[in-house]
C-alpha cells in the first residue's frame, strides 16, 4: 500500500513539474482537431476553385484566431495584453506556417494526395515549434523577461 502512495505522489509531482506542457498537448490537440477539421471542410468545398496554398492560409487565419483564446486561457493563463498576444502568435505562427506550406508543397508535388492528407506530417514540426515559440515569445510576461534578465 505505501509503494501505491509513494507512486501517486511521484505521479502528481511529475504532473505539477509539467502541468503547462499537460496543458498544451491536450488543448494543442483540440485545436489540432479544429483545425484539421476546419481545414477538411475549406478542402471539401474549395479544392476545385482554389489553389492549396490559399485554402492553407483561410485556415491558418481561422486557426491563429482560434488558438490564441484557447492557449491563452487554458494553457498559458495570461492576462492582459489581447492584441500585443495575438500579434505575437502571428509572429511564431508565421515561421511555422511558411515551414508548414514548404512541407505540404513538397508532399503535394511528389505524391499528388488530398490537402487534408499531405497536411498530416507537417502537424508534428508545427506542434514542437509553436510550443516552442508561444512559450518564450507569445505569452511570455514581463515578470520572466525580468527574471532572465538578471545575471
Amino acid at each position: 500500500m505505501s509503494e501505491r502512495v509513494g507512486s501517486g505522489a511521484r505521479l502528481r509531482a511529475y504532473a505539477a513539474l509539467h502541468e503547462e506542457k499537460l496543458r498544451f498537448l491536450v488543448v494543442g490537440g483540440w485545436n489540432t482537431l479544429f483545425s484539421y477539421g476546419m481545414l477538411w471542410v475549406l478542402d471539401a468545398f474549395l479544392h476545385a476553385r482554389l489553389h492549396y496554398s490559399l485554402i492553407l492560409t483561410v485556415n491558418w487565419i481561422i486557426g491563429v484566431t482560434h488558438n490564441l483564446f484557447t492557449f491563452k486561457l487554458l494553457v498559458f493563463r495570461t492576462r492582459g495584453n489581447w492584441l500585443k498576444e495575438y500579434l505575437r502568435s502571428y509572429v511564431v505562427y508565421a515561421g511555422s506556417f511558411a515551414l508548414n506550406l514548404a512541407i505540404v508543397a513538397v508532399i503535394m508535388e511528389l505524391w499528388a494526395p488530398r490537402l487534408v492528407i499531405a497536411q498530416l506530417p507537417a502537424i508534428v514540426v508545427v506542434t514542437i515549434i509553436s510550443y516552442l515559440g508561444h512559450k518564450h515569445f507569445t505569452y511570455r510576461t514581463t515578470a520572466e523577461s525580468a527574471q532572465d534578465a538578471r545575471p
